[in-house]
């Protein structure tokens, strides 16, 4: 997962590290400190590495970066607990279905059979947390990128089409999570329809 920004802000689920040393909040254990380049002004770019064990995560490793210089900063969490094979299935039935929280590792592929959608991790794919409406907002994204002349028509109806859902206006659909490392995750109340299969 990474976030960038010029501001100051946090990542979802993780405190805030301060301190120096040992365990600097309940939750995190500084690893180290150190000093980098700034990839965008050249000036100097700190950067702390804090241990964590985050819900539905497990240990994973906080990665922050930022530039006194410039502002620029990044935060990257990558998990370091893995697990066996599966596939996470999530029934959206209901606008409310839309805010529910997804987890996903950067070795998991998501997909949404009934509009015969992928989304396949790149080489520089990252873990993120977001909800079914991000996801939504991924996947037409991803189809604006790849919008070509021949296809125009096409990419523009399902992105009509993704942009009804997000307002609540669908047919009952499934999202797939499918973590060969078994990160990936959904995080949804007692009365979501959520599956989850091994898939060894």
């Amino acid at each position: 997962m990474s976030s960038q920004s010029s501001g100051e802000g946090g990542v979802e689920g993780v405190e805030q590290v301060a301190g120096d040393g040992e365990n600097v909040t309940e939750y995190g254990r500084l690893l180290g400190e150190f000093e980098d380049v700034c990839p965008v002004c050249g000036g100097p770019l700190k950067v702390r590495e804090v241990e964590y064990m985050l819900p539905s995560l497990g240990k994973t490793l906080l990665v922050s970066k930022k530039c006194a210089k410039c502002g620029y900063k990044r935060t990257d969490i990558v998990p370091l607990s893995f697990q066996r094979h599966t596939r996470v299935y999530l029934r959206v039935e209901k606008k409310e279905d839309l805010y529910i929280k997804v987890v996903r590792s950067p070795t998991a592929r998501i997909f949404i059979p009934e509009l015969g959608l992928e989304l396949r991790p790149g080489l520089d794919a990252e873990m993120f947390v977001t909800n079914v409406e991000g996801v939504l907002q991924l996947f037409k994204d991803a189809l604006l990128r790849l919008k070509t002349l021949d296809e125009e028509a096409r990419v523009d109806d399902m992105v009509k089409l993704l942009d009804s859902i997000a307002e609540g206006d669908f047919t009952p659909f499934t999202l797939i999570l499918d973590d060969v490392y078994g990160v990936s995750a959904v995080i949804a109340g007692p009365h979501s329809r959520v599956a989850i299969e091994n898939a060894d």
